[in-house]
């Protein structure tokens, strides 16, 4: 074999790899391994939600929340003693209205899955996740936004229409989630602001926009580290 033959050889071996190491899935499994079990596993908080329609505040409102990694969550709307929640716990949620069971159906909450709960399952069943969810993990796609250098889980540039994650190039941390909720529907999550918790980070606020018109700004406050999850 001469020497021009092995150079085209070795060169279409490199770029494989490359290739290779430029998939999302490969990006997702750094991610996954810098932030293992990083997260607080347990934590409570509150928050202060604006509600809007037609790019106007119509409402404000607070709720008190409490998340155990990988899957376990709950939303008090209004104060606890009241007895309004919503409870996701496993790949199900449950409704509460003054303390009592309402309904269920069955929800393994995406969102909480990307935000942290990957982070406590190995990452062939994250990956098995997020796909079930509808995220193509295998494409990666690299791109600027609001000033920073980012990478793009599931989406091509230009492409806003399929389920992507969108996470800083840098710091690795989620600043964008696009999640279709059925076929004329979709939901845009921008994560504005954050501060280091743990050995990671959590999101202290965060916009939502409904197809293309904001619908909900929520900022979270007290943050408290738990060590199980409470009964209230």
């Amino acid at each position: 074999m001469n020497c021009l033959k092995v150079s085209f050889l070795f060169f279409g071996f490199y770029s494989m790899l490359e290739a290779q190491s430029t998939t999302g899935e490969a990006f997702l499994r750094k991610a996954h391994e810098h932030f293992y079990q990083a997260p607080c596993k347990i934590y409570s908080f509150s928050q202060k939600n604006e509600h809007y329609r037609n790019d106007s505040m119509v409402k404000t409102s607070v709720w008190h929340e409490v998340i155990e990694f990988p899957d376990k969550f709950r939303i008090h709307f209004g104060e606890i003693t009241e007895g309004n929640y919503v409870l996701f716990k496993n790949d199900s949620v449950y409704n509460y209205r003054k303390s009592k069971f309402f309904k269920s159906r069955a929800d393994s909450n995406s969102l909480l899955l990307i935000l942290g709960g990957m982070f406590y399952r190995s990452f062939e069943e994250t990956l098995l996740r997020l796909k079930s969810a509808g995220y193509n993990t295998g494409i990666l796609s690299e791109q600027s936004w609001e000033g920073r250098e980012v990478v793009v889980i599931g989406a091509a540039p230009g492409n806003l229409s399929s389920n992507q994650i969108w996470f800083d190039k840098t710091s690795m941390k989620v600043i964008r989630i696009i999640e279709k909720l059925n076929a004329n529907d979709s939901m845009d999550m921008r994560f504005e602001a954050y501060q280091n918790w743990c050995k990671g980070h959590v999101e202290t606020k965060v916009a939502f926009y409904r197809n293309g018109k904001l619908e909900q700004v929520e900022q979270y406050y007290d943050l408290k580290q738990l060590d199980k999850f409470p009964d209230f």
